[in-house]
């Protein structure tokens, strides 16, 4: 159970500070999470690698992330939410000065594991600490602001790769996290109380940890294997077969510690497990979209890696601004409305997508823009709603969850799309622009069906006159 410590609540000024440098930690994850891929070409040449090496740059980083986040985040209950996220603002740090400054590809992996160790760390805890900083009924706002953070940065990505990757060179997409790092740590250390903040009094679950981190792994090393081996390979069935197994011994694990690394009443939250759910699903469209479009742009249809950003811009910002709409939002329209309409928006932007002409950049930039708006209508509530009014342990559980649920999206967005472009432009008789754009836009096309049922999802979330009187629901 927790320490009780009688603590003077922290002016508003502070927790201001606080939230900011929440954001910023929230900002730097999903940022290194999608700012590599329209830089791969620059580093290619760069670092004098092939493609195939040099994704495991990206591959490593996801893979930790994925496999370390839930038991880190159990150390930030036990050590302090504080502590914890200093040392994960510091990994992060050093990781990106190692990577920026890498003379080679072995001091890039270094790097780059380095910088996911800090991830593990900051994507949980930044959420935690902004959100138990206020009173629940002051979260809506809160949370929507880390919400649209965390899909704001993720948008921003490429943009930001590729203007930095253009005007400067490959180095600066991770250098330009160390100022970032600095004024985090500096707020930081200003807005937290590192020597009276609160701790759990608990022992660390070793069992329920090593069965975790070995099931993620294998889920996760398996889909990004898949677009090398092929979904049809007995080797991508073993891994995900070993992840699913391992669920069976993790959750018997956890029913019987003392101290368990995620407590499983979490998931008797309907709105939690609904919110989880329709994370995965709207992360994986979304990157779907964001892994193929620069890659078409700039390969297929000749662009600069400038260029390419320009014609994204429009969604990342779009994403910013309906993120933080969507999340104020919530409770004025009932969670059921907005997830319908923001998967809506996704369904109609992949319509959009494969009926425009792919040559033109009003068109496409359009398409993109629609993604951004059903993107960030559901950014915000989810996280609003994967919150609720949850406290303590369940609140630390929640969103190490929800984190976790989110990089198996980005994870399996990306193996499933690039495998399947790769799969049809290996397919092609000829490769002329025509058929090239065939193969990238015609993948788009297979999954309107899927998102056209995925609409369904939003029943899983109570109307507006049913939402509002559960809001204490978390207390119960």
């Amino acid at each position: 159970m927790e320490n009780i410590e009688t603590q003077a609540a922290p002016s508003r000024g502070r927790r201001v500070a606080l939230t900011v440098a929440m954001c910023l930690g929230i900002a730097l994850v999903m940022l290194d999470t999608t700012i590599m891929n329209i830089a791969l070409p620059a580093m290619q040449r760069g670092l004098g690698v092939g493609l195939d090496r040099l994704s495991w740059a990206l591959n490593v980083y996801t893979i930790i992330v994925a496999t370390c986040t839930i038991p880190l985040s159990r150390l930030a209950d036990i050590y302090g939410r504080g502590r914890l996220f200093v040392v994960g603002l510091l990994l992060f740090g050093a990781g990106s000065m190692v990577a920026g400054l890498a003379p080679g590809f072995g001091v890039l992996i270094a790097g780059r594991v380095v910088s996911g160790l800090g991830a593990s760390v900051l994507l949980p805890v930044a959420n935690t600490l902004g959100i138990s900083a206020w009173d629940v009924r002051d979260r809506v706002k809160v949370v929507a602001a880390l919400g649209l953070t965390q899909g704001g940065a993720a948008a921003l990505g490429p943009t930001v790769g590729g203007i930095v990757t253009d005007r400067l060179s490959w180095n600066w997409i991770f250098l330009v996290n160390v100022p970032i790092v600095v004024i985090a740590l500096v707020l930081s250390l200003c807005a937290l109380d590192l020597k009276g903040e609160k701790r759990i009094q608990a022992h660390i679950d070793w069992l329920g940890s090593v069965v975790s981190m070995a099931g993620l792994f294998a889920v996760t090393f398996g889909l990004i294997e898949s677009k090398d081996w092929g979904m049809a390979d007995p080797r991508v069935w073993l891994c995900l077969g070993s992840g699913v197994v391992a669920v069976v011994p993790f959750v018997l694990v956890e029913r019987h510690v003392a101290s368990p690394m995620v407590d499983l009443r979490l998931f008797g939250f309907r709105q939690f497990s609904a919110a989880s759910l329709v994370a995965l699903v709207a992360q994986f469209f979304y990157i779907g979209v964001l892994v193929i479009l620069p890659t078409f742009f700039t390969a297929v249809q000749g662009k600069s890696e400038l260029n390419a950003a320009m014609i994204l811009l429009p969604m990342s910002l779009t994403v910013f601004a309906f993120g933080g709409l969507g999340g104020l939002a919530v409770g004025k329209l009932g969670p059921r409305l907005l997830v319908l309409t923001g998967l809506f928006a996704v369904l109609a932007s992949y319509v959009l997508l494969t009926v425009v002409d792919p040559s033109s950049v009003t068109a496409m930039a359009l398409a993109a823009l629609v993604l951004g708006v059903g993107f960030g209508i559901i950014a915000g509530p989810i996280n609003v709603l994967a919150a609720s009014s949850l406290q303590g342990e369940l609140l630390t559980a929640s969103q190490s969850v929800i984190s976790v649920v989110r990089q198996i999206g980005s994870v399996l967005g990306v193996s499933v799309f690039v495998s399947m472009t790769t799969r049809d432009i290996t397919a092609l008789s000829t490769h002329t622009v025509q058929a090239m754009t065939g193969a990238y836009i015609g993948v788009y096309r297979i999954w309107i069906p899927v998102l056209a049922l995925c609409l369904l999802l939003a029943l899983l979330f109570p109307a507006k006159r049913d939402y509002l009187p559960d809001q204490d629901a978390g207390n119960r």
